[in-house]
């Protein structure tokens, strides 16, 4: 049952399938070919060489790391090398204390607060956004509600897998997807409907000065049926949302 599609960089296809519990990679530049396998052919586990159900893949531009949201059952983060050898993994700890600082320069003063997130797991680790410029990897935690960001380990392994940021909102219930528009610095959000509240798009701002700030909502006239996938195309013209009941996409046009 195939479940997440992505293209890297390079033009290879990467699809996650939940039945099979595994992760594959195509080679589209002529005749699709398949040129790498992860995990067992319906065998799920939480080791090493194991998925349950694994939901997306995030691939580095240079395609030297591979991260995979795995998924309806392990509620971790698995990361690989280009070759598939297993790397690590990320998983929620119960909470974390980071010292978080703002400069204001006019000053010369740095104000800085102690903040502590009371974590929880991830509930559905479900679509991934990988944001290189700042060495973050964001995950739609579905059943949570929220947008998770990790340090992704590209510049330095010190801090990989802790968490960096949040973001939440009130009226998002379930995060079903994202993706990174880095053309305008900004997160596309799709989130389904529950307790009164409609199924909505969201954009976030991802610029470090301003990172998770709330930018607009969005959503079809018709409004959403049930959002699942969210893409921006590579000029960032057009943001394109694919729904299920109804099964069908909607376009947006990217108004800056």
């Amino acid at each position: 049952m195939p479940h997440g599609l992505s293209v890297d960089k390079s033009g290879n296809l990467w699809l996650t399938d939940v039945a099979m519990h595994q992760v594959f990679k195509y080679d589209t530049s002529n005749i699709p070919q398949l040129v790498l396998t992860l995990g067992e052919s319906f065998v799920p586990g939480s080791d090493k060489s194991h998925f349950c159900k694994p939901t997306d893949v995030a691939i580095t531009n240079d395609g030297q790391f591979v991260y995979v949201a795995d998924g309806y059952c392990n509620e971790r983060i698995v990361k690989f090398d280009s070759n598939g050898k297993y790397l690590t993994e990320y998983k929620m700890p119960a909470n974390q204390r980071t010292l978080h600082c703002i400069s204001q320069t006019k000053q010369s003063v740095v104000h800085c607060i102690v903040r502590i997130w009371f974590l929880g797991q991830l509930l559905v680790p479900h679509s991934l956004a990988l944001i290189e410029s700042l060495d973050i990897l964001c995950v739609a935690d579905r059943e949570n509600g929220r947008v998770v960001c990790f340090d992704a380990g590209l510049d330095s392994q010190s801090n990989e897998g802790q968490v960096q940021s949040i973001i939440q909102h009130q009226t998002m219930k379930t995060v079903y997807a994202i993706t990174y528009d880095q053309n305008n610095e900004r997160l596309y959000v799709v989130s389904g409907g529950s307790s009164g509240n409609k199924a909505l798009g969201y954009t976030f701002s991802v610029d470090p000065e301003s990172f998770g700030l709330l930018l607009t909502t969005w959503k079809p006239v018709e409004n959403f049926g049930e959002p699942h996938d969210v893409v921006v195309n590579i000029n960032s013209r057009q943001v394109f949302v694919g729904e299920i009941r109804p099964n069908r996409i909607d376009v947006f046009n990217v108004i800056n």
